[in-house]
């Protein structure tokens, strides 16, 4: 009987060994791409409602959070935030403001202009008030950006300005705001909500994990050519 050509499971004493690290390489592949689309886009155990992006890849469903960590700090919203803002607190905490402004419709001038109106009132606009330079110059109108802006810190905003003031917590302000907006006939509405451009993340999202799939073929095809190989006793 001839003899047997070296190679195969006969001939070659690590073919085992080959093909149990094919078999890890291929184990790894598919249960570690999970974890590198986590660690890529946040996902964990974050808590909280969000929405989830999904691409199913290799028999394995991939996900991700669209959203950062839980102790990342949302932007400020002014829009949202005057939306939901109570103007009665709002009141109470405009009383600081009283001993220079005075609120009601026809009311007079203190050491500061009266209130009435005032949003969408044009800056300096107050008749037979003594404005300092520095405001007459930054011309416009108080919209509740600049209102915003202005009550955050006065002297920041518009430097050499007789008003020397800062409510710099978010919550306070806007309830200011909200209720110099009710001292109207006519209020001048919120502005707008910053919208999420949620469809977008959602491609550039999905664009990075098609980008992983495709280079998780291309590993799990190097896989099955080494399993091939070792089968072959190359």
């Amino acid at each position: 009987m001839a003899d047997q050509k070296p190679g195969g499971e006969q001939g070659d004493p690590l073919f085992f060994n080959k093909i149990a690290a094919a078999a890890i390489a291929a184990l790894l592949l598919v249960f570690g791409l999970p974890q590198l689309a986590s660690a890529l886009f946040g996902g964990g155990h974050h808590g909280g409602d969000h929405e989830e992006l999904h691409l199913a890849y290799c028999c394995v469903e991939l996900e991700t959070s669209a959203h950062g960590g839980e102790d990342e700090k949302p932007a400020f919203d002014l829009g949202a935030s005057l939306a939901a803002a109570d103007p009665a607190a709002g009141k109470r905490r405009s009383a600081i403001c009283a001993s220079c402004h005075s609120f009601a419709q026809g009311g007079p001038n203190g050491t500061g202009p009266n209130l009435w109106n005032i949003v969408g009132r044009d800056v300096a606009g107050v008749s037979g008030f003594g404005y300092t330079s520095a405001l007459e110059a930054a011309g416009g109108q108080w919209t509740y950006e600049r209102l915003d802006a202005y009550l955050k810190n006065s002297q920041e905003y518009i430097p050499g300005t007789a008003m020397v003031q800062r409510f710099p917590q978010d919550d306070r302000r806007v309830q200011i705001l909200a209720y110099l907006s009710t001292l109207s006939d006519n209020p001048v509405p919120f502005p707008a909500p910053a919208v999420v451009e949620a469809e977008e993340v959602s491609e550039d999202a999905h664009g990075l994990l098609e980008e992983a799939a495709e280079t998780g073929a291309d590993a799990a095809n190097d896989v099955v050519e080494a399993v091939e190989g070792a089968i072959d006793g190359e």
